[in-house]
């Protein structure tokens, strides 16, 4: 079986989006006073002892899942419903990364008041991945 140039780059792009979500997190939870944030049920100025495990799960999705089974998708769909799985959830994660990065660089802070310089890198890294995928996906179209 040949694999298209377009299906490895974006299964790629797909992985690297899951290991700086991973990475993100992982970050997270460096940062002083986060773990006893954490364990008070606090994460991101969200209560998550009244929300609940629900939005956990909303977060693993969105966050670990989708990224991983796309990044296997991509190389096992036809072309057509490749072109168009990764054209919307591109635009998908574009949106999301780029919410979740004007949410955390405007609203929640270090200690001491300086910003997360962890997260500008990691979300702008991934908002060009996802960028790279939308337009590799879109490309493969004008090319069949």
């Amino acid at each position: 079986m040949i694999l298209e140039d377009w299906k490895i780059k974006i299964s790629v792009l797909w992985l690297f989006i899951a290991v700086t979500m991973v990475a993100n997190t992982m970050l997270y939870f460096l940062v002083p006073g986060v773990i006893d944030k954490i364990r008070a049920g606090e994460v991101l100025g969200f209560n998550f002892l009244q929300v609940g495990h629900e939005i956990l799960l909303i977060i693993a999705i969105t966050y670990f899942w989708i990224p991983l089974v796309m990044a296997v998708l991509s190389l096992t769909l036809k072309d057509k419903a490749n072109r168009w799985v990764n054209v919307i959830l591109g635009i998908f994660y574009v949106g999301f990364i780029l919410f979740e990065f004007i949410i955390t660089t405007t609203t929640v802070t270090y200690p001491y008041g300086a910003r997360w310089p962890y997260v500008i890198l990691m979300d702008t890294s991934a908002f060009v991945a996802a960028t790279l995928i939308v337009r590799y996906a879109w490309k493969s179209k004008q090319k069949a």
